[in-house]
């Protein structure tokens, strides 16, 4: 099975993004930062990092050779970034299930 680690600071937007990866078939963990989401896949290491850009950057090139799905806030110059920290996907924030499920599917 596919493991998707989610990293996303505001728990409402954590909780949709794993009903929505898991209704889809995928296990999923989440965490509320960087540092946590680092230790679980330093622990055990996930398929794919769907990463809040604000919360999560400075911790990306840390996930080696791991694919990834950026999920910048919506005032940010974010595609440059994105390109910069080598993002498989753009996922601009607010987003439907059908983009997050295309992303994922893209990057899998």
């Amino acid at each position: 099975m596919i493991r998707i680690i989610v990293i996303e600071p505001e728990m409402r937007a954590r909780h949709a993004l794993r009903g929505m990866l898991e209704g889809a078939g995928y296990q999923v963990e989440t965490a509320a930062d960087g540092d946590d989401g680092l230790a679980m896949h330093q622990s055990r290491p996930a398929d794919l990092i769907i990463a809040d850009l604000d919360d999560a950057e400075e911790r990306v090139a840390q996930f080696h050779n791991t694919r990834f799905i950026a999920v910048p806030s919506a005032d940010r110059a974010t595609t440059e970034v994105a390109h910069r920290m080598g993002a498989g996907a753009l996922l601009p924030k607010p987003f439907r299930r059908d983009a997050l499920l295309a992303a994922v599917r893209s990057l899998i």
